[in-house]
This record gives C-alpha cells, structure tokens and sequence, in this order.
C-alpha cells in the first residue's frame, strides 16, 4: 500500500476480536433508576488489554445502534472528579443507551492511553 507521498506502509491484518465472558448485570442507571443490561468482556484488540461491551436491551432489534466509545476514566467515572468530564459523558450515554437500545464500549484505556500515573502528573 502506497500514501500519498509514495511511502510504504505496512497494513497488518486485524487481530480476532474474542469474547470471553457474557454476563447478565442489573445496572443503576442515573435518574431512571435500574435496568437490565449485558457485559461482555472481550479482549483481542491491538493493545492486548480485556474491554467491556455493555449491551443495553433493544439494541439487537436496530440496524444501526446507539454506540458510544468510552474511554476508561477511574478519576472520573468512578470518582466523579470535577478535572474531566468523563463520568458525566458516561451517566449520559447510559441514559441514552437505556432509553433507545445501544452499546458502549468501555475501553480500558485509562487516560486514553497515557496511564494513570501521568494521568496524575497532568492534574499537577
């Protein structure tokens, strides 16, 4: 394959995306209260790490489902740090997924790949 600039590049193939646990979970949802949902962890990506798909009931009935792309977020998500607004982004999409049908990604890539320990030193 060739770029614009006539350079090689070398395209590797995907790897195989493997689900290895599926998981019937009630889940409190932020103002609506609890819902039904379905985790299913799944590993296979090019950064080696295990993810999370939370299937929210309804989605499997639409052609092109509601799917948000979650980074993992503990300061926020779980903390509810005011430097970010990942777990308001997270309530949102919960609500929305809920109410519609649709999937997130929880990819577990905390600070979107820089770790959490430079995550840290960015707060700084």
């Amino acid at each position: 394959m060739r770029t614009e600039e006539n350079e090689d590049v070398i395209v590797a193939p995907a790897p195989a995306v493997q689900v290895r646990a599926r998981v019937e979970v009630p889940i409190d949802v932020p103002g609506l209260g609890r819902r039904a949902s379905t985790m299913v962890s799944f590993d296979g990506l090019h950064d080696g790490r295990e993810h999370v798909a939370l299937l929210m009931p309804g989605w499997e009935r639409k052609s092109d489902p509601l799917v948000r792309l979650h980074s993992e977020c503990l300061t926020g998500d779980v903390f509810g740090s005011q430097r970010c607004d990942c777990g308001p982004q997270l309530h949102e999409a919960l609500a929305m997924c809920s109410h519609e049908g649709g999937i997130i990604l929880y990819l577990r890539q905390e600070g979107r790949g820089i770790g959490l320990y430079n995550k840290f030193d960015a707060y700084m």
